[in-house]
């Protein structure tokens, strides 16, 4: 069943756009904004074109969009530099959107919107309990300052584990099931950039390849026995897999 809202970029977003909550907050506005904006030009323009002229258009557009979009906010608000790992999330997260817009039949604003609003504030909730929980402040301000605050709330681990929680409340609400593309799709990016362990071998690269390649082995893994669970159908493929992969990493950084 497909979502209204672009389940697969908020997702991604809620593990590597959340570490805090003004991240969080500027993030999920942008990505409701291109998503919005290519769903109007879908139906403008592009239901006007071939289909493969439609697809390559299409894309090619909310990938531009979406970086360009994510520069001005990155340089020009959070007067930040970004590397070419967060370049890497940001269009990875506007392809997403691009799959969403290109398979959606037909444009409901109005429950895009309302179901994109609340995953939304699910992304600004983490961004919130991550930057609290880590440094004890909120949109960059001091509230309080206890020695339970760690910065190990940054973390992948939090990120994925929160993401399911997030996700399968969002499927409860508006009752679906088995929502969204191949998990792995969503889960991939997240562990190329960030992997749940390093080795220091005379070639970096090999380590990080390694790194990968275990993780996305056991989370196959685990996920041909999850196929025979009784697993709750808000809880079905992405939100489960995210869950596991939060899992995978937090016992692999412990050995």
């Amino acid at each position: 069943m497909k979502t209204k809202y672009p389940m697969e970029a908020f997702a991604l977003a809620m593990v590597v756009f959340s570490f805090n909550m003004r991240e969080a907050f500027l993030t999920g506005i942008l990505l409701l904004l291109i998503t919005v904006f290519g769903l109007v030009i879908d139906q403008v323009v592009g239901r006007q074109l071939p289909s493969w002229s439609r697809r390559i258009s299409m894309t090619i557009l909310i990938l531009a969009i979406t970086y360009s979009l994510f520069q001005v906010v990155i340089v020009r608000v959070l007067q930040e530099n970004p590397d070419y790992r967060t370049v890497f999330l940001q269009l990875v997260a506007g392809a997403f959107i691009a799959w969403h817009v290109l398979t959606c039949k037909e444009a409901d604003y109005n429950n895009l919107l309302f179901e994109g609003s609340f995953a939304y504030g699910a992304l600004i909730l983490i961004g919130l309990l991550r930057e609290f929980l880590s440094y004890g402040t909120i949109f960059e301000y001091k509230i309080a300052d206890y020695a339970a605050f760690t910065p190990g709330f940054q973390n992948a681990i939090v990120g994925f584990m929160l993401s399911a929680a997030a996700i399968a409340i969002i499927n409860r609400a508006f009752v679906y099931e088995e929502a969204g593309v191949e998990s792995l799709w969503v889960i991939l990016p997240a562990m190329i950039v960030y992997q749940p362990f390093s080795l220091d071998l005379p070639v970096k690269s090999l380590g990080i390849l390694i790194s990968i390649v275990v993780a996305v082995l056991l989370f196959l893994s685990v996920r041909k026995y999850l196929t025979f669970s009784n697993i709750s159908r808000e809880w079905r493929r992405l939100p489960i897999d995210l869950l596991s992969v939060g899992m995978i990493y937090l016992i692999l950084m412990v050995f």
